[in-house]
C-alpha cells in the first residue's frame, strides 16, 4: 500500500489535464496559506524550555567538559572512524558507493528527496538493492517529498518507502512538526549526517552560484547505532515497526580513535537539545568559536553568549550566505542583529561563491558538530534535527581548514558597513525579523 499524500507538482508535469493539474495547484496554495499560519500559532504555542544557565569554570578542552557532553542522552562513544565530506561531488559519490555495496539494510530519512538527477540516481540505487534482497527503508518529510514516479518505481522494487507526518487539513496544529533529519545509514555500520538534500542544488563542488556548498561527515564505529536508534525513532512514529537485529545493529568494531556522539533533537523535547548543543559549547569556549551556518537568526542568549565569548577574549567567527541566499527573508533577518554581534567583538563573513548551506561549528580546536541544525528558531524548537558531535583534535583541525578556505571566499562584513545600510534596508530587515519564529 503506498503511503503518500497528493500527487506532486511531478505529476501534473508529466502530463496531467489542466483541470485536474489546476486543482492540484489550489490545494497546494491552501496548504500553504494554512502551513503560514500553522507555522505562527506554533511559535506561540510551545511550552519547550528554550533559557539556559550555563556558566563553567572549565573550558572545552578540560575532562569536565567531555563528560558533561553525556546530558546529550546517548553521551559520547568512542573508537569511531570519521570522514569530513565537502560538497556533492564527495558526499554523494561516497554514498552511492556504500549504497552499491550494502549487504543487508539501508535506512535513509531526508528533508528533500527530489525527482531530478541525484534523486534518481538515488532512487535507483536503491530499487536495485531492495530487487536483490536488501532491506531498504526511506523516511521522506511531506513538505519535501518531490519523487513523483520515482516513488512507485521505488516501491514496486521493495523499497518501504513513506511519508512523514503528511499534511492534513484535519491535523494543522501538527504542521510545523517537519523531520529535517538527513541521515543515511548503510548496514548499521556506514553514517552519514550532514545538510545535504538528494536533490541537484546539492551536485557539484561550489564552483558556481548552482552548486550549494555543504558538508557530510561519513562515519563508522560505535556511533552508527545512535544514528541509526535516531532513524528509529522517526521511523517507529510513522510505521510501528521496530527495526531489530543484526542487519540493523549489528556488533559494532572501532576502525578509529575518534569520540563522537550523535545529538537528536525534536518538537516533543521538553528542552531544546539543539540550543543546548551550541550554547554549552560557546560558554565553555576559551580559544575560539568559528561558526558555519546557513539559516543564522540565533536568538537573545546564544548572540549575547557570542558577544560575551568575544569579549573574553575568543576568537568568534560566523560565516554564513550573502548574495546567493536562497531565502533573502531569513538573510535580512540576520543583518537585523549583525550589529549587536558586531559591536561585541563576533567577526561576520557573508560567502560569496555559492549559497552556503553548510550548519557546522569548531570550538577550541577540538570540539566539532556538523549537521541539520540551524540557528533559527524553527531548528531550535520545532523540527527534527540530527548532528553528529565530535571530540577529536585532528577532526577539529580539518573542520578549522574548511572554515579558512570558507572565509577568503566571504565578504567580510564591518560595523562601519552594516551603520550605513539604507533606511530601505533597515525597514525590510526589521520586518523580516517579524516572523523570525517561523523560519
Amino acid at each position: 500500500m503506498i503511503h503518500r499524500t497528493e500527487e506532486t507538482e511531478c505529476h501534473t508535469a508529466r502530463g496531467d489535464t489542466l483541470g485536474a493539474g489546476a486543482v492540484l495547484w489550489s490545494r497546494r496554495l491552501a496548504g500553504l496559506l494554512c502551513l503560514g499560519l500553522a507555522l505562527l500559532s506554533a511559535g506561540c504555542a510551545s511550552s519547550k524550555r528554550m533559557t539556559y544557565t550555563y556558566d563553567p569554570a572549565y573550558g572545552v578542552e578540560n575532562p569536565e567538559f567531555f563528560r558533561s557532553l553525556q546530558a546529550f542522552r546517548m553521551g559520547m562513544r568512542s573508537g569511531n572512524k570519521l570522514a569530513l565530506l565537502e560538497n556533492g561531488d564527495s558526499y554523494f559519490t561516497d554514498m552511492l558507493q556504500a549504497i552499491t555495496n550494502a549487504q543487508r539494510s539501508i535506512n535513509i530519512e531526508l528533508y528533500i528527496f527530489a525527482g531530478d538527477q541525484i534523486g534518481t540516481q538515488f532512487a535507483k540505487a536503491l530499487a536495485e538493492r531492495a530487487r536483490a534482497g536488501l532491506e531498504v527503508r526511506v523516511l521522506v518529510d511531506d513538505l519535501g517529498s518531490r519523487l513523483g514516479a520515482l516513488a512507485d518505481e521505488m516501491e514496486a522494487a521493495g523499497v518501504k518507502f513513506r511519508v512523514y507526518k503528511p499534511i492534513r487539513i484535519y491535523a494543522l496544529h501538527k504542521t510545523g512538526e517537519r523531520t529535517h533529519r538527513k541521515i543515511v545509514v548503510v548496514d548499521g555500520r556506514i553514517g552519514y549526517v550532514g545538510g545535504f538534500g538528494f536533490d541537484d542544488r546539492w551536485r557539484g563542488n561550489a564552483r558556481t552560484p548552482e552548486e550549494w556548498r555543504d558538508l557530510a561527515v561519513r562515519m563508522e564505529g560505535t556511533v552508527v547505532a545512535q544514528l541509526q536508534s535516531v532513524f528509529l525513532e522517526d521511523w517507529m512514529h510513522t510505521t510501528g515497526e521496530v527495526l531489530n537485529g543484526d542487519s540493523q545493529f549489528p556488533p559494532q568494531a572501532q576502525p578509529g580513535s575518534a569520540e563522537a556522539q550523535v545529538v537528536a533533537s525534536s518538537g516533543n523535547d521538553q528542552s531544546s537539545m539543539a540550543k543546548l548543543l551550541f550554547y554549552m559549547a560557546i560558554q565553555a569556549s576559551r580559544k575560539r568559536v568559528w561558526i558555519e551556518n546557513a539559516y543564522f537568526v540565533p536568538d537573545r542568549q546564544i548572540r549575547k553568549a557570542l558577544v560575551h565569548a568575544a569579549q573574553r577574549g575568543v576568537d568568534v567567527r560566523v560565516v554564513v550566505p550573502g548574495t546567493h541566499m536562497d531565502i533573502d527573508p531569513i538573510l535580512r533577518a540576520a543583518r537585523f542583529h549583525y550589529g549587536e554581534l558586531l559591536k561585541g567583538g563576533v567577526q561576520v563573513f557573508e560567502y560569496e561563491t555559492s549559497m552556503l548551506h553548510t550548519k557546522a561549528m569548531v570550538v577550541d580546536s577540538v570540539w566539532t558538530t556538523v549537521g541539520s541544525i540551524n540557528l533559527t528558531d524553527r531548528s531550535m524548537r520545532r523540527n527534527a534535527e540530527a548532528n553528529v558531535s565530535i571530540y577529536d583534535h585532528a577532526f577539529a583541525e580539518n573542520m578549522e581548514r574548511v572554515v579558512l578556505k570558507d572565509i577568503d571566499q566571504s565578504h567580510a562584513y564591518s560595523l562601519q558597513e552594516w551603520k550605513h545600510r539604507g533606511l530601505w534596508e533597515r525597514c525590510r530587515e526589521l520586518y523580516s525579523t517579524l516572523f523570525s519564529n517561523a523560519y
